[in-house]
């Protein structure tokens, strides 16, 4: 009977997102309100437990909301004043051929943008450039979505990746390898997957000259960064790492064709004819993102009792249901450390991106100003799921409710339950319309499993938070949103079809090698 109650919110949160189709704040809200009402009434959570589990929430939405906050400010400062124009210009200027350039756009260009931003803004700029570098749109669509979904995790400053790491309570350490191993199998398999939008089996012949050596050289980079523990940088170094070695490997191919020099002028006199006056240079349009890069270096070099010991946090203390489930005490939970957190470094390169604009020429306070109300507008949505799923997320915890669903499936599935965590991920996102929701939704829920299994929990942690990345392909909420910016809303149900398969056989990749390694 338990069980049957403690399912009750998810199942209400399904409903509501997929029969009635609420938005993603309004089905939050319902599922946290039956949530409550069940812990309250057949679990018995105190007082206390209620305001050790609110408060824990509202916490870890403000530790969240301040990178996606700052993230779209950056994001919109760069984009509103045409960084991301001069950006897309010169590499149309660099790869003039349609299938070499899809794929660097599609499973490349979208992870520096996810790196930074995020939050659907990958699929949203890069599916208008394939259309008008002549890819069908639903093509364009599926491929800026699977291509893009090996970066979310560590996208948006790492958003995803502390909150499955705050969340579970599990040293960042520990998690580092089996990330970097998921991640690993999703970059590959998302470069496969773009390749078969394009042309099925063909285009995968097409595209395996490419996304192989180019896919080693960026597991190699991550690795490295996920070593160094600068989780922050992980997906934007990998994308820029994989888009010079994409670059590299096309011009390599050109030099060896017959019109490879003629080619080259073309490039160069159609840039030269076309000069903009006050417009953005390459270098000055880039430098924010470098800003990001070099100031976490530099970070590094504070002796770590100062980078670590400037933080904010709260304690809180251990409660108890009135059925006798004890929740341990929080003592410093998730803290905000200046010199760590990623919304620190956002601010001082969004300064720095208005110093550029403004000696470049190209600086207006509407612009700017138009910049603020669209980071309000994306960031109060994203702020308000945050809530609404981290205090269903943690009532549900601190209640036993996730407790007595993580102990009915360990028992019905036994050892092969890690053969399906990984959908478990992928079903938080599909839901949710993005991994940070799905992660704060059912991470504690993968780790309680992988206590009553006796397996590891950090393994767990991972693939949950690296299949939640892989599902943002087929999030609803941002395949919607991308489908309005290129007015096709009326193929969501064929790009869907056309991801879901996809999404499902590398969750089943994933699988595998989760039951493996476990």
């Amino acid at each position: 009977m338990q069980t049957l109650l403690a399912a009750i919110p998810i199942a209400g949160l399904l409903l509501c997102l997929i029969a009635i189709k609420l938005p993603v704040t309004k089905s939050g809200g319902i599922a946290f309100g039956l949530a409550l009402i069940i812990a309250v009434a057949f679990f018995g959570i105190t007082v206390n437990g209620l305001l050790a589990a609110s408060g824990k929430a509202l916490w870890l939405a403000l530790f969240v909301s301040l990178i996606v906050w700052c993230a779209l400010l950056l994001y919109h400062l760069v984009s509103d004043f045409g960084g991301f124009d001069v950006i897309n210009r010169n590499i149309t200027l660099l790869v003039k051929d349609e299938f070499p350039a899809y794929l660097l756009l599609a499973w490349l260009f979208t992870g520096f943008l996810q790196g930074i931003a995020g939050f659907g803004i990958p699929s949203v700029i890069v599916t208008p450039i394939l259309i008008a570098r002549g890819i069908h749109p639903v093509k364009a669509l599926c491929a800026s979505l699977i291509g893009h979904s090996w970066t979310i995790t560590f996208g948006s400053m790492a958003a995803g990746f502390y909150v499955i790491q705050n969340i579970t309570g599990i040293a960042e350490s520990e998690l580092a390898f089996p990330m970097w191993m998921f991640n690993t199998i999703t970059i590959l398999f998302a470069g496969i997957g773009v390749s078969w939008v394009y042309g099925g089996f063909k285009g995968i012949a097409k595209g395996l000259p490419y996304v192989i050596p180019v896919w080693i050289i960026m597991a190699g980079v991550q690795f490295i960064i996920t070593y160094l523990g600068i989780f922050s940088l992980a997906t934007l170094l990998t994308a820029l790492a994989g888009l010079l070695v994409m670059l590299g490997l096309y011009k390599l191919r050109c030099r060896n064709a017959k019109n490879a020099d003629g080619n080259k002028a073309a490039a160069l006199n159609e840039g030269a004819d076309t000069p903009e006056p006050k417009t953005l240079s390459l270098l000055q349009a880039t430098l924010p993102y470098a800003m990001i890069l070099i100031l976490l270096l530099l970070f590094q070099f504070i002796p770590a009792s100062i980078r670590n010991g400037i933080a904010l946090s709260f304690s809180f203390p251990a409660t108890m249901t009135t059925q006798g489930f004890a929740v341990a005490a929080e003592n410093n939970f998730n803290p905000i450390r200046i010199f760590v957190h990623p919304a620190m470094v956002m601010i001082l390169a969004s300064a720095v991106a208005c110093f550029l604009y403004k000696q470049a020429g190209v600086w207006k306070a509407d612009i700017f100003k138009a910049a603020l109300k669209k980071t309000v507008k994306k960031g109060i949505p994203a702020t308000l799921a945050l809530l609404a799923f981290g205090h269903m997320s943690l009532i549900m915890m601190d209640s036993g409710m996730m407790f007595r669903l993580a102990k009915t499936v360990a028992d019905s599935l036994g050892g092969l339950y890690p053969l399906a965590a990984p959908y478990i991920g992928v079903l938080g996102s599909f839901l949710t319309g993005n991994n940070t929701n799905s992660n704060v939704m059912f991470g504690k829920f993968q780790q309680t499993v992988a206590q009553e299994l006796g397996l590891s929990e950090a393994v767990m942690a991972s693939a949950q938070s690296i299949a939640g990345g892989l599902g943002c392909a087929i999030a609803s909420t941002l395949v919607f949103m991308a489908a309005l910016a290129t007015k096709q809303t009326e193929n969501v149900s064929v790009v869907l079809k056309k991801l879901i398969p996809i999404v499902l056989i590398i969750a089943g990749i994933m699988g595998i090698v989760n039951y493996i390694y476990i």
